[in-house]
């Protein structure tokens, strides 16, 4: 029967987290030829790969496509010796960044064929058998990285909205793009490989923004490595996302030395969260960054930085540890500079010697030491000895445990400007003692575990840790420290302050009054209402009159 499907195509990957979907088993499923059956599985790196391989299996699969990149590499090869277990003859075809620029070791695995670059025709082409470049085999050699015209792409059903990802769609993030290629030649990152930049048309994105209207989308996340690269369609874009219903938010990676003013002031002047934008700073040491072909106007990155601190951008800002020229001094000098700004999160990355790299590739001449699988962190370099890496890998978990969960971000940044702290030597001390805590920890543990860290260089530690452990327990906590009975004049304090909210507030269940840790005469009361949906902040002046309330909403008891 003309137009049936007869060649059965499964496409998977193995996502970081089940909220993560892949995007380009989406391009490939829309761009496949009328006689192909497709299907995509996706599951995540930490199932079982056996379980993943009859998933896989059970649609019975004329053929597999793999999407490979260097977090899931090490499953993926994992998976592929499960499927050729269970199936030795079954052609699996893989393709992606992890093996685009290293695709023998693919090969010697057991795979049919590895995709260089972009697969969206050439993946076709070779499950149609016609010749085709761009396709490695155990007989076929290719040097040729794919690229795809983006205007043949727009002529395919998009790839956003399909009809199998909408009972899911307000679940996971969507991944959307309007451009492909980065116009920089940074000398760690695989985008610095490919030739010049390619745009899908005003027209074409434009459609797809009026389709999220009626979509369930919470969150969209641009993979355009410089969202910002044309300014002017820049700002057009953003002009058209924020009039977009107020329940979707957008993540975009800038540039953010090249950023117009027009473009910060948009962002600085959205509702807080609506509009998440990603920094990459890397280094904040000149030598280091003209070493890596990043050609940066330090003052006024700086000053963008700072700005959209002020205004409380939700901004993501990246470090990276161990590009050349660095010791842990001058890095040491990069995070407390970037700290010093306030970002709303500081990600401390450690160097990934990825295939195909300029650094890679001159590993050598720096001395670079590096794990040999995926994801290929250095371990030490000319300037950074393999202790001092562990420092700051040490620092990078502080960070994320204590600052960019933002558990404490703020009370940190009150901390080392009022005591002159350095920032850090601080996150290392913090790093030591969360580790040392035993596995799992409560939130009891960990705040106790903080309290004794930084008890030597703050004073007053205590009241603002209090603050912030009755701001994240949506439920009436046991305390972290040791509390002395209440004396009589704090016992008549809490009465009066308890009568006060009684004539406010009905059922209330537990409430906790502290010392206010803003420098002015009063309390705080932490008030737990019955049935748990929510509790409260209250601040009273020295004469008990209420001066404001903040609400913590508690979706689930357990929360």
């Amino acid at each position: 029967m003309m137009g049936m499907r007869t060649t059965r195509v499964v496409l998977a990957a193995l996502n970081a987290k089940y909220i993560h979907k892949n995007l380009a088993l989406r391009w490939l499923y829309v761009s496949a030829p009328a006689d192909f059956d497709v299907s995509i599985v996706e599951g995540v790196i930490r199932d079982d790969p056996m379980h993943t391989a009859d998933r896989i299996l059970e649609k019975q699969p004329d053929f597999v496509g793999l999407s490979v990149y260097i977090f899931n590499a090490e499953e993926t090869k994992r998976l592929i010796r499960c499927l050729l277990e269970k199936s030795p003859d079954l052609p699996i075809i893989v393709g992606g960044p992890e093996v685009t620029y290293d695709p023998y070791p693919w090969i010697q695995l057991g795979v049919a064929a590895v995709v260089r670059g972009e697969g969206e025709v050439v993946f076709w082409e070779y499950l149609q058998g016609k010749s085709t470049q761009s396709i490695v085999t155990k007989e076929i050699h290719s040097d040729v990285i794919a690229r795809v015209d983006l205007q043949k792409l727009e002529t395919f059903e998009p790839p956003y909205f399909l009809p199998f990802d909408q009972e899911d769609m307000g679940k996971r993030y969507l991944y959307m793009e309007t451009s492909r290629g980065c116009p920089y030649k940074c000398a760690y990152c695989l985008s610095s490989l490919e030739q010049g930049m390619r745009f899908f048309s005003v027209n074409y994105i434009e459609t797809l923004f009026n389709a999220l209207k009626t979509s369930d989308v919470k969150q969209v996340k641009f993979l355009d490595r410089t969202f910002n690269v044309n300014p002017k369609q820049a700002l057009g874009f953003a002009r058209k996302l924020r009039d977009l219903p107020r329940s979707i938010s957008f993540h975009v990676e800038l540039v953010g030395d090249l950023l117009s003013e027009e473009l910060i002031e948009f962002f600085i002047h959205q509702d807080k969260g609506r509009f998440r934008v990603e920094i990459g700073v890397q280094s904040f040491k000149r030598e280091t960054l003209l070493e890596v072909g990043r050609f940066s106007n330090l003052s006024q990155l700086k000053n963008v930085i700072r700005r959209f601190s002020e205004a409380d951008v939700h901004q993501h800002t990246d470090l990276i540890a161990g590009l050349p020229f660095e010791d842990l001094a001058s890095f040491k000098d990069s995070f407390n500079t970037l700290f010093s700004l306030n970002p709303f999160e500081i990600q401390v990355g450690i160097l990934k010697l990825l295939h195909g790299t300029r650094l890679r590739e001159h590993a050598d001449d720096y001395g670079y030491k590096y794990d040999s699988h995926s994801p290929y962190t250095l371990r030490s370099s000319n300037w950074m000895s393999a202790s001092e890496m562990m420092t700051v890998e040490r620092v990078a978990q502080a960070v994320e445990k204590t600052y960019n969960s933002q558990k404490l971000r703020k009370t940190l940044q009150k901390w080392i400007t009022n005591y002159e702290l350095n920032a850090f030597d601080l996150f290392d001390d913090l790093g030591k003692t969360i580790n040392s805590l035993p596995r799992p920890y409560s939130q009891k543990d960990f705040f106790a575990a903080i309290l004794a860290a930084v008890l030597p260089k703050v004073n007053n530690a205590l009241v603002d840790l209090i603050d912030d452990y009755y701001r994240l327990s949506p439920i009436y906590p046991q305390p972290f420290w040791t509390e002395e009975p209440m004396t009589e004049a704090q016992k008549q304090l809490r009465k009066t302050i308890r009568t006060t909210l009684d004539s406010r507030y009905r059922g209330i269940k537990h409430l906790k009054v502290v010392s206010r840790n803003d420098a002015l005469e009063g309390n705080f009361a932490w008030v737990y209402p019955e049935g748990g949906q929510e509790h409260m902040k209250i601040t009273f002046n020295k004469n008990f009159e209420l001066e404001s309330e903040i609400r913590y909403e508690t979706p689930h008891r357990d929360a």
